[in-house]
């Protein structure tokens, strides 16, 4: 579906995708007649191609319009403005949860209309949230702690060179009796609140390290990265308390590392940095992550040794698309590199972004196209898979 407030350019952009391939393409070019009958003309439609500055109805309100009715095909953008303009339409319709494929600048060249085709062939739609998402109490989250309910999810980290698996994030999950399992999302922000943030990741450690112990008793050569809240890292009990965790299930600090969420460094300073270097002299690896989405980073990366940085998703997915988010990601590559850091990008979920990533020095990758987080059981199982996916898409280098 075309929708383009030039008849010329939607006549020129049908003719130039019918010779791509066998599309049913279908065009509107009164913007505010498309916005009122827009779930009959995209209803059926694997994707959309629309001009984002039109007269009576912008682009930016197709976005809403679109999230509103929760379309999950393509949206691709159409558009003479300039490209700094572009990217951030870009990033504002992504940000509705929609699965944008791209941009295409007017007049359409033939080689970014084949760039655009594909992306939306072999993307992946994002996974919607329900509009009313349940929230739980605190009384309900502290029962679900002591039972024993939250549990952890693993996803795991491969080297982009060899394509090996290097190790896991544990993630925490609520395996809720009535509603299955449900996201952190619905419950880490209620925990931070509350104050039972310590409790839930004392028992995301204890069995994350539970796990890893069973994985190098298998033969698994992997490390784990398991997450801190700003609260833990306000404890000054916390490093003591890892440290024991490992000691009882036989782990090494070797083996592990603490990811410090970026916004999380904005607690008070002298004891972050207290905290994390008694981590660091116990040997336990530390990793910024969701690294360029906070504001007090530098300062930490001045007081404590990290050992590795993970560039947040944001500017991972798609940032061969716009050339903002390469010089962040580009900047942030060189920063680690430069502070004998590992580079791990979050976010990676296409073969596109693979590439870009091990062509811009990234040491380790990790997410959907990869992997989904997993139960601990299901990962020798996953590396077998994986193992054949390298040498069956020739993943690795050299392969």
């Amino acid at each position: 579906m075309i929708i383009d407030d030039d008849p010329l350019m939607v006549r020129l952009l049908g003719l130039m995708l019918q010779r791509q391939g066998d599309f049913d393409i279908a065009s509107e070019s009164r913007p505010q007649v498309a916005l009122e009958h827009l779930p009959e003309l995209v209803g059926t439609a694997d994707a959309v191609v629309l001009d984002i500055n039109m007269p009576g109805a912008d682009g930016m309100e197709f976005f809403r319009h679109l999230a509103a009715m929760g379309y999950s095909g393509c949206v691709a953008l159409f558009s003479g403005e300039a490209p700094a303009v572009l990217e951030s339409t870009l990033q504002l319709a992504r940000s509705h949860g929609l699965h944008v494929a791209g941009a295409l600048c007017k007049p359409p060249r033939v080689d970014e209309l084949q760039q655009l085709v594909r992306a939306c062939s072999h993307g992946t739609a994002p996974v919607r949230q329900p509009a009313a998402a349940w929230l739980p109490d605190e009384a309900e989250l502290r029962r679900a702690i002591a039972a024993g309910e939250i549990v952890c999810a693993y996803q795991p980290k491969v080297a982009l060179a060899s394509g090996l698996l290097a190790g896991v994030e544990a993630l925490a999950r609520w395996r809720h009796p009535q509603r299955g399992l449900v996201s952190p999302g619905s419950f880490i922000p209620l925990a931070e609140a509350s104050g039972a943030i310590g409790e839930l990741t004392r028992s995301v450690f204890e069995q994350a390290f539970a796990q890893l112990a069973a994985w190098r008793a298998q033969g698994l050569q992997l490390s784990m990265s398991v997450n801190a809240s700003a609260h833990d890292l306000c404890d000054l009990q916390f490093a003591e308390f890892v440290s024991d965790c490992a000691q009882r299930h036989r782990v090494l600090p070797e083996w592990v590392v603490v990811e410090v969420t970026e916004s999380g460094l904005g607690g008070d300073p002298r004891l972050l940095v207290e905290v994390m270097s008694r981590l660091r002299l116990r040997r336990f690896a530390l990793s910024i992550d969701d690294f360029g989405n906070g504001y007090s980073t530098l300062s930490k990366l001045r007081d404590v040794v990290f050992d590795e940085i993970k560039i947040d998703h944001g500017f991972t997915h798609a940032a061969h698309e716009s050339l903002r988010h390469e010089a962040i990601f580009d900047t942030s590559v060189a920063l680690g590199t430069r502070l004998g850091m590992r580079v791990v990008a979050e976010g990676v979920e296409d073969r596109l972004d693979w590439e870009f990533c091990r062509n811009h020095g990234v040491e380790l990758a990790q997410g959907y196209f990869i992997g989904r987080p997993i139960d601990g059981a299901e990962l020798p199982a996953w590396r077998e898979r994986w193992l054949q996916r390298l040498g069956e898409q020739k993943l690795a280098l050299g392969a």
